[in-house]
């Protein structure tokens, strides 16, 4: 797929990271994020909860045992009225009974006790396509995990590559206050001797406080950068932590046509735009099965206490149960020509997908190859304007040079530096984005 190498120029531009705090490096963020990032463990316990759901499905295929207990007080009698000879009509003995009669129970407290065990028969078609959905939440919650971690890591290399040149800018600042102080010492060194002007002077101690409050500036974005780090990595946000440049990866850049082929493989929107597809085609086949009767095993029994002394007290038996809706009044069609209507909004909907992932690898990989053009182009800048400040200064010792070309020299010389650092910075968030582009996982 990709293959990383250690980003090392910028540690040296940007210098030895602090030792009064511990050192993160990108992979542990990564780690510590996929651990600990609140986004990514609710993602988490929602597939959960699809598997879980799947594995209650499952259980749907077998028998249904059923119990419904009652304690009553009759508010009625309950009896049986014999009609006169309906027993029969015997030679010696005449009619049975011999009038009519009336057997009632006593109005006292009672049980009836009602018991079934079904198991589904024609159902377990419906019941497996009932599994396969299940299945298919279980897929889609996993892609839906997938890409929130996939947004989440993006997010915090982004943040990482920020306090990275946030980091940078600041010791580049600093070096260039170490020049000006440097500058001011030897510019009021020959306003003594009376070789430069007391305004030279006054334009030094200007851009040294200059720099001075730029530096100062950049404290609060950095602390802003590392708190969002914090959270995003589920630790405290003040948390104390510098960055190591030399962790930086970057990504031996593949054919257009390879990262196309592997973004249609591996992108997470692209999988679960599939997996709603495959959902909607199981959502019509469910609908279509309805019409199929419901057709179980069933054992049933029922069971009296102290309820009649008059009605049997203990019925028992076993057979087929059939459920069948004759006639909906098209309910079942309508439901049917909606799945069919949401199957093919599916189908559209992944085309889209696949569509606008294209695109979007294509403008990540003309990234890349304009911000390593970017590079190229910042590092001969840089080259040139140290050399331009190395000759400016050897020139303004030997007094063959006036101040203003000196400080105007390193200006241009911090402003390449600058260019330099954010060039770094910007391949590595556009590689970034590429392998979010094409699915990585890392």
């Amino acid at each position: 797929m990709v293959r990383r190498t250690w980003l090392l120029t910028l540690v040296v531009v940007a210098g030895p990271v602090a030792a009064f705090a511990q050192v993160v490096t990108l992979a542990d963020a990564i780690r510590s994020a996929e651990a600990n990032n609140r986004t990514i463990q609710i993602a988490e316990l929602d597939r959960q909860k699809a598997a879980s759901e799947l594995r209650s499905a499952h259980t749907r295929r077998w028998p249904v045992f059923s119990i419904t207990a009652l304690g009553s007080q009759p508010l009625t009698q309950l009896g049986v009225t014999l009609e006169r000879g309906s027993l029969g009509v015997y030679p010696h003995d005449g009619p049975i009974p011999g009038q009519t009669t009336t057997l009632e129970g006593p109005l006292t407290f009672g049980f009836i006790g009602y018991a079934s065990i079904a198991q589904p028969l024609t159902q377990q078609h419906k019941i497996g396509l009932g599994i396969d959905l299940a299945g298919i939440g279980v897929g889609a919650s996993a892609e839906q995990l997938r890409a929130k971690r996939h947004a989440i890591l993006n997010e915090v290399r982004h943040l990482y590559y920020g306090i990275a040149q946030a980091e940078s800018g600041r010791n580049t600042l600093r070096a260039t206050v170490d020049f000006l102080k440097q500058l001011d010492r030897e510019t009021t060194q020959q306003v003594v001797e009376r070789v430069a002007l007391r305004s030279d002077e006054l334009n030094v101690k200007a851009q040294l406080v200059q720099a001075e409050y730029d530096l100062l500036k950049m404290d609060d974005p950095i602390a802003s950068q590392k708190e969002q780090l914090n959270l995003l990595m589920g630790l405290p946000i003040e948390t104390p932590f510098d960055v190591d440049p030399s962790t930086i990866p970057t990504t031996e850049l593949i054919s257009l046509s390879e990262a196309s082929a592997e973004a249609l493989a591996s992108r997470p929107e692209i999988r679960l735009a599939k997996t709603r597809l495959r959902q909607a085609q199981l959502e019509r086949r469910i609908a279509s099965a309805d019409r199929i009767p419901d057709v179980s095993l069933s054992l049933l029994a029922l069971r009296t206490v102290n309820f009649s002394s008059v009605l049997p007290n203990s019925v028992s038996s076993v057979g087929i149960q059939a459920t069948w809706d004759v006639f909906d009044w098209g309910k079942k069609r309508e439901e049917i020509r909606q799945k069919q209507d949401a199957e093919a909004q599916a189908a559209l909907e992944l085309k889209d997908t696949e569509a606008r992932i294209l695109a979007d690898v294509a403008h990540q990989y003309r990234r890349i190859v304009e911000s390593k053009k970017q590079v190229e182009l910042a590092r001969a800048l840089q080259a040139s304007g140290a050399e331009s400040l190395r000759i400016a200064r050897n020139r303004y010792v030997q007094r063959t040079a006036v101040l203003s070309d000196v400080t105007q020299t390193e200006s241009t010389l911090a402003a390449a530096n600058h260019r330099y650092i954010q060039a770094l910075v910007d391949l590595a968030t556009a590689q970034a984005d590429f392998e979010k582009a094409i699915g990585a996982d890392r």
